[in-house]
């Protein structure tokens, strides 16, 4: 069956009138509104940048009405910040994985700059593996997309032609702007709810790269290295059977593990390998 023009763009008019409902509109910077998506009935997912307000910030749904949020959390590394809300008119919506996408694929920007919807559509034209932030944050897949991000869309989802959503538009991570997949929001939001920022663990020592490895050249009393007994002159040959060679590598680790995670540490200590367990917190 041959589509046609006509076909095509209802179809995209369908997916946006599909999502809408799971767009809102925010009050959070003085002289800057923003868009936001529902991520359950009382969280809001939306570009933390956009975000100055203390105290209450009015959301406006679609169809109008209006409640007020309150900040919940925020990692200005990936841009994202979630709102609480008491109001009852979120719609959650349906969102797709950033793996089911291939260069080619239609998607649109959607954003709820003022009272209504508004939407910019282009295609998906580059799908790459994990890549960091500026600011370290891991994010699961790159997105490239042609659809412009006008003012007031930061917050605002990519959205499919279906309707599904695909993630969270930002004009701030990088300066094409980008979008956060789904994947990444659903490791950093239950974070930023439950501790207000993205939580991540510590060893609790410093170190210095050798050849053969990285030198522990100092333990905080207390931490998750020194309960595990890792000493200062200590030499870390490998985490979790991978050799580390520079600070930076740990570091990049750190920043992907989760809190109550148990690393297996190889040390050499005296000419011997010695191997320990880290239980990060």
């Amino acid at each position: 069956m041959t589509t046609t023009a006509t076909d095509l763009s209802n179809s995209l008019a369908d997916a946006i009138a599909s999502a809408s409902a799971s767009v809102v509109h925010i009050e959070g910077r003085e002289h800057l509104s923003s868009s936001g998506i529902a991520w359950s009935n009382d969280v809001i997912v939306t570009a933390a940048h956009t975000i100055r307000r203390e105290g209450e910030i009015e959301v406006r749904f679609d169809g109008g009405s209006s409640t007020t949020a309150t900040l919940a959390g925020r990692d200005e590394s990936c841009d994202v910040a979630v709102l609480r809300t008491t109001g009852n008119d979120l719609k959650t919506p349906q969102w797709r994985d950033a793996s089911e996408l291939r260069v080619g694929h239609l998607a649109l920007a959607a954003g709820r700059p003022g009272r209504t919807i508004r939407a910019t559509a282009g295609i998906i034209s580059g799908i790459g593996p994990e890549w960091r932030t500026p600011g370290g944050t891991r994010i699961e897949s790159f997105i490239d997309v042609d659809a412009s991000l006008p003012p007031g869309f930061s917050g605002g989802p990519l959205v499919d032609a279906s309707g599904r959503l695909i993630g969270m538009n930002t004009s701030r991570v990088v300066r094409t702007g980008t979008t956060i997949p789904y994947s990444t929001l659903q490791r950093v939001v239950p974070s930023l709810l439950t501790h207000g920022t993205t939580a991540r663990p510590l060893l609790g020592l410093a170190v210095y790269p050798v050849e053969s490895g990285l030198l522990v050249i100092s333990v905080k009393s207390g931490s998750a290295a020194e309960s595990a007994g890792i000493l200062v002159g200590d030499i870390i040959r490998s985490v979790g059977g991978d050799a580390i060679r520079s600070p930076r590598e740990l570091h990049h680790r750190l920043r992907d593990a989760e809190i109550g995670a148990q690393w297996t540490i190889v040390v050499s200590r005296g000419g011997a390998e010695k191997t320990v367990t880290v239980s990060l917190r």
